[in-house]
């Protein structure tokens, strides 16, 4: 029947989501109010086949000695998994003060749980279930966080073209305290209003989440050059975390920048171009994988500050009559300006805990621009839509590979295709095909010095560097540590939507 028999481990997951909503608003004595709840999680869980637990525990068995495992063990295993819940609710009122000011404020309470479900006894006793192990008891449990917060907002027209807005929050978490963040923001409309000027300034905070704070597992994993070996992920709170000196984690940081112009020159068309700069201080990010007393692990670490800074652009003009229907043009499109580390990287042991690899991941491993160039046009009952998306320049610099070279992801243009049917007021029919001629992600070695262009020169050594990132030609269009966009090609979706 073409089913596969014997040790070939194989992992799979179940995801369940689940949310709901229950909220109500009115206006009381030109008080605007609008409260909810919302109650929400997902569960994540795992079924490892195909395997077995090769440690060589014993037990006795009518006066024999005979192993626990190896031969007596089960080829299928629950390693467990992972659950999040949160509840939260809202209550938001505002109201006109004159004819240029009004105000809002609101409270907002959340709580967390976050739960590291138990494997069952056999993925992770031992050595556990080759492949991947078990959440271990001393690992698994259900942690709680929750914070309450409130804002105040204040909106002022100081004449007809120029408003000023201004927005403090503050809240208080059960486990990192009290944070203050504020936000100013203004625009200013000229030429008939067909102009706008904005800008904003503002600061931010963000909590490490649970998951960052107390996963702790051990599994195997792929290392070019050496094979699979078993690595973990150590959590910041942990015994071992301690004896090796790795610090808790702290809150995120950021101040951020905004400034932009918005034009409606004409009817149906408008125009904008934004700037962007946003810093974050103690960012976090998950290490490189180091060599320890406890073997090879990685952590969560506030590793460093960063920078980024960029232009986003808009053009829209639709409406446009052609033929019998009407067609619309629309292009936008991201340019990076910058995307950098402005900080040390933290040491652990005389070495760094971020490599190159985790530094390309963070500021190369995405295109540098990306532009959208969209036509649709709709006639009759039927809608029709095509989207260019170019994807720039990307770089990476993948786990094992020699550090004299690096890999440029060729810019590629993907097109995808949007019918849909309007088949009455209630019922709509649409065909997406996505990525149209089937474009796939093209990607090339490049020297960063004489010994990188040394390598290069030589076909066995550059097939011997090719084999390593692409875990022996498995991954060859997008190698192992990652790619610019989709490798699955065209692909077809049809949905039928029917409203009530």
């Amino acid at each position: 029947n073409g089913e596969y028999i014997g040790y070939l481990p194989t992992f799979n997951g179940d995801l369940k989501d689940y949310n709901g909503t229950l909220g109500f608003k009115g206006t009381k004595d030109e008080w605007i109010y609008d409260a909810s709840f919302t109650f929400g999680g997902n569960i994540q869980t795992y079924k490892v086949t195909n395997t077995h637990n090769g440690s060589d525990i014993t037990k006795v068995e009518d006066k024999d000695t005979v192993n626990v495992y190896r031969e007596n063990s089960p080829i299928s295993f629950s390693p467990g998994g992972t659950k999040f819940e949160h509840i939260v609710g809202n209550i938001d009122v505002s109201r006109p003060i004159t004819d240029r000011l009004a105000i809002a404020m609101g409270v907002e309470f959340r709580s967390e749980d976050f739960t590291i479900i138990e494997g069952d006894k056999a993925s992770y006793d031992g050595l556990g279930a080759d492949s991947f192990s078990g959440n271990r008891p001393e690992n698994s449990g259900t942690i709680n966080r929750y914070n309450l917060g409130g804002y105040f907002d204040v909106m002022w027209d100081i004449t007809d073209d120029f408003l000023i807005n201004g927005t403090v929050r503050y809240e208080d978490y059960s486990d990192f305290g009290d944070a203050f963040v504020w936000k100013v923001s203004s625009r200013y409309k000229f030429w008939e209003d067909k102009m706008t000027i904005r800008g904003s300034v503002s600061t931010g905070f963000k909590a490490p989440t649970l998951h960052q704070i107390y996963t702790q597992k051990s599994q195997y994993s792929f290392f070019p050059g050496e094979g699979v070996k078993v690595s973990g992920l150590v959590n910041n709170i942990s015994p071992q975390a301690k004896q090796l000196g790795i610090p808790s984690l702290n809150p995120e940081k950021s101040m951020s920048y905004t400034v932009g112009i918005g034009a409606k020159p004409i009817r149906n068309m408008s125009f904008t171009l934004d700037y962007y700069n946003i810093n974050v201080d103690d960012r976090i990010v998950l290490s490189n994988e180091l060599f320890t007393k406890f073997g090879k692990i990685s952590f969560f670490s506030n590793a460093f500050s960063t920078n980024t800074s960029g232009l986003d652009v808009v053009f829209s003009y639709k409406n446009m009559s052609l033929g019998a229907g009407s067609f619309g043009f629309n292009v936008s499109g991201n340019v990076t300006l910058t995307n950098e580390r402005t900080s040390d990287v933290p040491v652990l042991n005389g070495e760094e805990i971020i490599d190159a690899t985790q530094e390309a991941l963070m500021f190369t491993s995405r295109p540098n621009t990306k532009w959208i160039v969209g036509l649709s046009y709709d006639i009759n009952k039927f809608g029709f839509s095509l989207n260019n998306t170019y994807f720039g320049k990307t770089e990476f610099r993948q786990s094992g590979l020699d550090k004299n070279l690096k890999t440029e992801f060729t810019p590629k243009v993907v097109t995808d295709l949007g019918i849909s049917f309007n088949a009455n007021e209630k019922m709509t029919i649409a065909l997406s095909v996505n990525n149209l001629f089937n474009i796939l992600p093209e990607w090339n070695f490049v020297a960063l010095n004489s010994t990188g262009q040394a390598i290069l020169d030589d076909p066995a050594q550059t097939k011997v560097q090719s084999d390593l990132i692409t875990f022996n030609q498995r991954y060859s269009q997008m190698t192992y540590d990652g790619y610019h966009f989709s490798q699955l090609g065209t692909m077809f979706s049809l949905s039928l939507n029917y409203r009530f």
